[in-house]
């Protein structure tokens, strides 16, 4: 349970051998490739851009069939429109994949297809504009190309508002004598009309119409008449139509044919391109290039396997890293706790130096969850749910491991609901006596105590993030800071519960108070760290620590304060004034105060955790308000049917359902954030870099060991 060792490798090849070792390292997906780290070239060659240009045009090509195939593909799996669809293919196949002899015809007949179908859709698109152009036209019984001028008369057509036909038409009489307008019968909303003047009064006739709703319109490759060209375009719609029809069919028959080939090698392209631009890593001379990379510790020997073959031609190094590396991370856990790396991966992975912070999580989650959610019925919806979407449905490797931490939050629900007597919230009066009595606090009666409980797993949380920190910074061994961060407050805190469980507050608090500040200020060690400072007046320094030690066990105990009081006044004035180590013992000790008044925050930490027992109590209240509300209409009938029966599971099952959905996003938002902000704050820093293996990058495509298989529920 901790962040895996690594192994700096470095691999020095001949160029002749460079293609099939970046192939096997491909296929082994175990090594990490960094840049090189030796000042040397990139390697660089024309068959390599070459290739990187093939590969660019193939994976453009490969693209383009799977989303062109893409848009006729019907995935018949459950959930389709939420889960993204996966193709499941043997390791072997996929590294096999390439560009067959008929790809670049199938690519081209793919193209031709898309075009086409574009082409239909502009088509029709026009003819639907010259159709509705065409409508208020219809009943004009004069065909179109006969709408022309002569030497003294000018005529043009156009459309008005239906409700503005009249008004537009007096204006234009009022304004121009000599104007004639033929209007049609409207449609729809709109009136055709031909406006004929003589050609002198032609501009003004425009010029008046521009100031209205009137659209000109022309008919510039129209020969008929409108109604007869109405039927042309209806026709070619027709047409189009059976066309669009016949291309539809081609197009899913070659989806259904070839849609998860066409992906798979889109994804086998990129995988081949990502062979080439790797080497933009290595570092290279005239014949010899340098891999550099990590390995897991425990995958050293499937690399050392794959390259085996090459053992004349490459040289491999594998050594632990200096202390000036910064290696990938990648978590080690056992099973039944990886599905908490979730969160960890959240917040970010841990540093190489640092702890792997999901086993000290974990418990914490699990319990903050149930107590969020808190009900039997409630976690085992919730677990169901869970165990059927990483059963039943294909979904990602990720997916799977988010269901499992449901699960683990759906039975820490149960659990707690147990514990706290909600069974679908129905009151605990209403439960049989055999699971009441199972009841150890009921969150309805005692609210102070389930918020007492709530805080007390607070401070145990935030005591158990501090200690982490504290033994963090020991075991780097750096204890100065442990004692003076960490030690420090656990120690006050420590002094409060004493403090508060024995009933003699200022016998304790006082003294403890006092060895905190010591504490927090370092100043144990300050009159060591005063330069230029004579041994007497180190010593005096120690001498002051002692009268104040002294003097706060003397206020706790109440003995004689007085004199230790004015012997530690007189010697603070005289050190402050001519002593520099006790000036710098005193200066610690004020720095101490102020670094343990800062602690004050930790009160806030600690109430944080009420929201933990406030979501539990929303949860139960909501359903109470269900199950009232499903119990006000049981009973209802029209006739003889029991329609109340009905509508009350309708509004049990829905409103539980949404009570269950919110509840949950609070059950995992709220316990995620308390472990990033009040525990992670405490000890955890993150910022590593995951261990990412070069292999193949695929996105659609689940790779098998073998041939074909399934990773979720389907078979492929």
């Amino acid at each position: 349970m901790a962040v895996a060792r690594m192994l700096k490798v470095t691999a020095f090849c001949h160029t002749s051998v460079v293609d099939d070792l970046v192939e096997r390292l491909r296929r082994a997906g175990v090594l990490d490739i960094v840049e090189a780290g030796y000042d040397l070239p990139a390697p660089r060659s024309e068959s390599l851009e070459a290739r990187l240009r093939t590969l660019d045009e193939q994976i453009a090509k490969a693209a383009f069939v799977a989303e062109f195939l893409g848009r006729y593909h019907s995935n018949e799996a459950p959930f389709a429109s939420f889960i993204s669809e996966k193709i499941h293919l043997g390791a072997e196949e996929f590294f096999a994949l390439e560009p067959g002899e008929d790809f670049e015809d199938f690519y081209q007949q793919c193209v031709t297809l898309s075009d086409r179908l574009a082409s239909i859709d502009r088509h029709r698109e026009r003819l639907g504009r010259l159709i509705d152009e065409l409508r208020p036209w219809a009943p004009l019984r004069t065909q179109l190309d006969q709408l022309q001028e002569t030497e003294h008369v000018g005529l043009f057509a156009g459309t008005v508002p239906a409700s503005e036909a009249d008004a537009i038409r007096q204006q234009l009489r009022e304004t121009v004598t000599e104007v004639t307008v033929e209007q049609l019968a409207p449609v729809a909303n709109r009136q055709a009309w031909i406006v004929m003047s003589y050609r002198e009064h032609l501009d003004d006739v425009r010029a008046l119409l521009h100031l209205t709703n009137f659209t000109e319109v022309a008919f510039p490759d129209l020969h008929d008449y409108p109604a007869e060209e109405i039927g042309i375009a209806e026709d070619e719609l027709a047409a189009l139509a059976g066309e669009e029809t016949r291309l539809l069919e081609r197009a899913h028959t070659l989806s259904a044919e070839r849609h998860a080939d066409a992906v798979a090698l889109a994804e086998a392209l990129v995988s081949a391109r990502d062979s080439v631009v790797v080497r933009e890593r290595f570092g290279a001379t005239e014949r010899t290039e340098v891999v550099t990379g990590w390995v897991a510790e425990k995958r050293r020997a499937e690399l050392e396997a794959a390259l085996d073959p090459l053992h004349g031609s490459v040289d491999l190094t594998l050594e632990p890293p200096q202390p000036d590396d910064q290696p990938p991370i990648e978590l080690e856990n056992p099973a039944w706790l990886r599905p908490f790396e979730v969160l960890t991966d959240l917040y970010g992975r841990p540093r190489y130096d640092e702890v792997d912070p999901t086993p000290l999580m974990a418990l914490f989650f699990w319990v903050f969850f149930g107590m969020a959610l808190g009900d039997v019925g409630y976690g085992l919806v919730l677990a169901v749910v869970a165990w059927l979407i990483k059963t039943r449905l294909d979904v990602a490797r990720g997916v799977k491991k988010f269901m499992d931490l449901l699960i683990y939050g759906g039975v820490s629900s149960m659990l707690m609901g147990v514990l706290t007597g909600s069974w679908f919230a129905i009151p605990i009066e209403d439960l049989p006596p055999a699971l009441s009595s199972l009841v150890v606090l009921d969150p309805m009666q005692d609210v102070q105590s389930a918020l007492l409980v709530s805080v007390a797993i607070g401070v145990v949380h935030v005591v158990f993030g501090i200690g982490v920190a504290a033994w963090q910074r020991a075991k780097a061994g750096d204890w100065d800071a442990a004692v003076a961060e960490n030690i420090s407050t656990l120690w006050l805190l420590a002094i409060a519960a004493a403090a508060v469980l024995s009933g003699h507050v200022m016998q304790v608090l006082v003294p403890g108070l006092v060895v905190t500040l010591v504490l927090k200020g370092r100043a144990y060690s300050a009159p060591l760290r005063a330069e230029g400072a004579a041994a007497w007046d180190r010593a005096l320094g120690f001498g002051w620590l002692a009268l104040l030690l002294a003097w706060g066990l003397s206020i706790g105990l109440g003995g004689p304060t007085a004199p230790i009081g004015w012997g530690l006044l007189g010697l603070t004035v005289t050190g402050l004034a001519a002593l520099r180590a006790v000036r710098k013992t005193v200066l610690a000790t004020l720095l101490g105060a102020y670094e343990t008044y800062s602690l004050t925050g930790l009160i806030s930490d600690f109430l944080s955790y009420t929201r933990l027992a406030a979501l539990g109590l929303a949860s139960v209240l909501v359903g109470q308000v269900v199950n009232l509300l499903a119990g006000m209409v049981w009973d209802m009938k029209i006739a003889v049917v029991p329609i109340g029966v009905l509508l009350g599971v309708v509004i049990l099952i829905v409103m539980h359902g949404i009570n269950v959905a919110i509840n949950l996003l609070g059950a995992f938002v709220h316990p995620t954030r308390l472990q990033f902000v009040e525990f992670f704050s405490k000890f955890y820093e993150g910022g590593g870099r995951t261990y990412a293996p070069f292999g193949p990058r695929t996105k659609t495509l689940v790779l098998h060991p073998g041939q074909r298989g399934q990773e979720g529920g389907k078979a492929s």
